[in-house]
């Protein structure tokens, strides 16, 4: 009995915070935990899990967030109530973890953009970040076209690209696209980009690239379209309890606990940069079992690191 009333009430939580997005525009976790009558962390985790159950949320200023300038309720194909209780499963398949996790982020993206990936970016633009970037509205309608370009570097070399997605990350915009008659993406930084030529020609996203741009976790996911490696690491009993309640790697799977209560996490990547900045930040406690290539370009970095400080 006492299950069904935490539902509830995190349904209804979810029900009157997309609401007040809907209709207010901005919510705030102050506001929201004195209306609840819960703590500022729970206000805040459940703001979390609308924006990891594919919700497009950015926050306007400390603390106070909204939906991404273009997106409403309206558009979807939900319900208020049937939009909270995806927002309540996401909760539920996070703390199960693994392939459930996985396919939550597919039916979400399918549920929240209508299944097309609807919006150019792949996090959300601050106005400083556009100012930062003055190609930034060119870019964006080339996407939401599907419109090649061809754009001029600060290097000075102009390249023909066909753009898919703007992604935010470690402070910094970037453009990933691809080239015609080319299976692999590459990366641009938004602020390097000093002009762009939109082209006549129009050309269809690829669907193994938005997958796995669904399911990975950095700027790297997906760039090389051919490849595939399984990456198998061994997390230690101290850094086991996160591995278990949050995903670090694109499709992370446990696929043993040991009596000591350490891990072994296997993922698959298209690039070890989806892999090597979560060792970095994790050592000493996950180290990588194979595949050798991988394990030893982790050593040789943290040689170089050793040698600087």
């Amino acid at each position: 009995m006492v299950k069904n009333k935490d539902y509830s009430k995190k349904l209804s939580r979810f029900v009157r915070i997309l609401n007040k997005l809907e209709t207010d525009g901005k919510v705030s976790t102050r506001s929201l935990a004195a209306e609840f009558n819960v703590s500022m962390r729970t206000a805040q985790r459940s703001i979390e899990i609308l924006d990891q159950a594919g919700f497009p949320l950015y926050s306007t200023s400390k603390g106070s967030y909204s939906f991404m300038p273009g997106f409403s309720l309206k558009h979807m194909p939900l319900s208020g109530e049937e939009a909270s209780l995806l927002a309540f499963l996401c909760d539920v398949t996070q703390s199960m973890g693994g392939k459930f996790a996985n396919s939550f982020k597919s039916l979400s993206a399918k549920a929240v953009m209508g299944g097309n990936g609807a919006s150019p970016y792949h996090a959300i633009p601050t106005a400083a970040a556009r100012r930062d970037c003055p190609a930034m509205a060119d870019v964006q309608a080339a996407v939401e076209e599907c419109r090649e370009i061809e754009v001029r570097y600060s290097n000075g070399k102009v390249h023909r690209l066909r753009p898919l997605k703007i992604i935010y990350a470690d402070g910094f915009w970037y453009l990933i696209a691809g080239k015609k008659g080319k299976a692999d993406f590459r990366t641009f930084r938004m602020d390097r980009i000093q002009s762009v030529e939109p082209r006549q020609e129009n050309f269809q996203p690829p669907k193994n690239f938005m997958r796995k741009l669904a399911q990975g976790t950095s700027i790297w996911s997906g760039t090389d379209a051919k490849r595939e490696v399984k990456v198998r690491l061994r997390v230690s009993p101290e850094a086991a309890e996160f591995f278990h309640a949050a995903q670090y790697l694109p499709r992370q799977t446990i696929i043993k606990t040991r009596r000591d209560g350490s891990l072994l996490v296997e993922t698959t990547v298209s690039h070890f940069m989806e892999v090597i900045p979560v060792v970095q930040r994790w050592i000493p406690h996950v180290g990588v079992v194979k595949p050798r290539a991988l394990r030893e370009e982790v050593r040789r970095a943290l040689r170089q690191y050793l040698r600087r400080v």
